[in-house]
């Protein structure tokens, strides 16, 4: 196993704390090499990444969770508390709306894509 640069402890310090100061500790780096390191524009880039496949990975699990959530709704939607059943309710649509909007969002870019795809190739 290739040990671990100051870069690779800099970058798991980074994605597993809550702040530079607990990175550093963390990584028993000094705060000052983080911030160098955060100026560097390759090590940015990799942060970067590593954060959105963190992020990725976070949104997998709560999808994941989706059809539990619309169940929940659901079964709230008749759990004879008027509040909860108006406030379930008002979930359910706006995201229905929501759902709908980006769908037809999604479908204009494709055309619009392909228009654009089309006008290139003549």
């Amino acid at each position: 196993m290739p040990k671990q640069t100051n870069k690779d402890r800099a970058l798991i310090a980074l994605l597993n704390t809550k702040s530079i100061r607990e990175a550093a500790k963390a990584s028993r780096l000094s705060e000052e090499t983080l911030f160098r390191f955060l100026r560097d524009s390759d090590f940015l880039i990799e942060y970067r990444e590593a954060r959105r496949r963190s992020v990725e990975n976070a949104i997998g699990i709560i999808q994941q969770s989706t059809s539990e959530a619309a169940e929940t709704l659901t079964r709230n939607l008749h759990c004879e508390n008027p509040a909860v059943e108006v406030r379930t309710a008002q979930i359910i649509l706006d995201n229905a709306i929501k759902g709908i909007e980006t769908m037809d969002i999604l479908e204009r870019l494709a055309r619009l894509e392909e228009n654009a795809n089309n006008g290139s190739n003549q």
